[in-house]
């Protein structure tokens, strides 16, 4: 469903880039364009004065027909008729223009582009006396030869500029479309791993009362199913839980009611509920003094967290093993950490047990679970400003330590 989109946008992301740099070249143009013609109408009007108007003061309308000049120069009278010209310029035709004539024997030059034989000209009229005004046309060839070198570069840089277009989108899209992927992938796993998870016990209880339904049952089996389907729907319930903290664990922190909690009065709390499974197990427990442990955090949460580390703990230590449960303070936090003998643990799924359906090795399968404890205690220790970590210890022992704000 991502892909698509990744790539409509990235065609719309390639097309605002490319209009963007077809609108800077286009711009660079333009100034390029009148940035020359603006020095060559200044080249142009130094001309005009320090030369035509000086040799005209000085020597007359007689002498121009000695001079020539790379510029065409010609002296007009009020009627717009060609009094005298530099020699280059005597076949020079040039359309009158009679508003800036008119303009240049009322003492203002002015210039205008006027296109003459497949070639553009520059041309200026401006004042020279009360009798005359003067006409000044200068090629724009080298002009023309600068736009067109421009041009050509930008052609030839045309395929570079898509092609970094292209690679631009897809480079800053990836970017801004990681954590809406990220969105994606987490949802799609989401509702596949909801539905595998919630077909199980549904499947079961369903099951159940076919079977008890077939025929007359005593009343100690209809207990016995009524009794199933309770603890699956203890299941259900206890999963959609978990499922519920899952589905906003991407996207925000738990909303926190806190207040100060003693951790060693909710520990004592929960130990009752794993004593049955600790004696059967011949499990040792060790738990160090924690008299006076406190933190500020949401209680019933932290208590949850609590309750999954020892349920994890219980479940997974074999006959025979221990656990060991210790309590410290350091740097303005308070540190509990939970720690059981288990069957050797692999690096690659250590780094995956806080991911969540994640349910590891043949151990974690054989004793149940949904692969969320972990996932849950980290979404919840995260939320209070804390943090979990496995701490680094033999192969065969399994050490968690979560660290909350004193």
């Amino acid at each position: 469903m991502i892909e698509p989109i990744r790539k409509r946008l990235t065609a719309i992301f390639t097309t605002v880039i490319v209009v963007f740099n077809v609108l800077i070249m286009t711009f660079s143009f333009v100034v390029l364009h009148r940035s020359l013609l603006l020095g060559v109408k200044t080249h142009l009007a130094e001309d005009i004065r320090d030369e035509f108007i000086f040799i005209y003061h000085r020597y007359g309308l007689e002498s121009f027909q000695k001079i020539s000049d790379e510029n065409h120069f010609q002296v007009l009278n009020k009627a717009g008729e060609v009094m005298a010209a530099v020699r280059n310029s005597a076949g020079f035709n040039l359309a009158l223009n009679k508003d800036l004539l008119s303009a240049a024997f009322s003492g203002k030059q002015g210039f205008e582009t006027k296109k003459i034989g497949g070639e553009r000209y520059l041309v200026s009229y401006f004042p020279m006396d009360n009798t005359y005004a003067g006409r000044a046309a200068v090629s724009l060839a080298g002009i023309t030869d600068e736009e067109n070198n421009f041009l050509r570069i930008v052609l030839i840089l045309s395929p570079v500029m898509l092609l970094c277009s292209y690679l631009a989108s897809r480079y800053l899209l990836g970017h801004a479309m990681k954590p809406i992927a990220d969105i994606f992938t987490f949802q799609e796993t989401f509702l596949s791993n909801v539905s595998h998870e919630l077909q199980s016990p549904l499947t079961a209880m369903k099951g159940n009362s076919e079977v008890v339904l077939r025929k007359e049952r005593s009343a100690g089996e209809y207990r016995e199913v009524i009794e199933s389907g309770l603890k699956e729907t203890d299941r259900m319930i206890d999963l959609l839980h978990n499922l519920s903290l899952l589905a906003s664990s991407k996207f925000k922190p738990l909303d926190l009611s806190q207040k100060r909690a003693d951790l060693d009065k909710i520990l004592l709390e929960l130990l009752p509920a794993y004593t049955p499974a600790v004696n059967a197990k011949h499990v040792s427990l060790d738990i160090t003094d924690a008299t006076g442990v406190s933190c500020v955090c949401d209680e019933g949460l932290i208590r949850r967290t609590m309750e999954n580390l020892l349920n994890n703990a219980v479940k997974y230590t074999p006959n025979g093993g221990s656990i060991k449960v210790s309590f410290s303070r350091k740097k303005g936090k308070i540190a509990f950490t939970i720690s059981n003998t288990c069957e050797p643990i692999g690096e690659k799924e250590r780094e995956n047990l806080f991911e969540p359906f994640y349910r590891g090795g043949k151990s974690h399968l054989q004793a149940g679970g949904k692969g969320l404890g972990l996932y849950i205690v980290k979404y919840i220790v995260r939320s209070h400003g804390g943090d979990i970590t496995l701490d680094k210890t033999d192969g065969n022992v399994f050490s968690v330590t979560v660290s909350l704000p004193g």
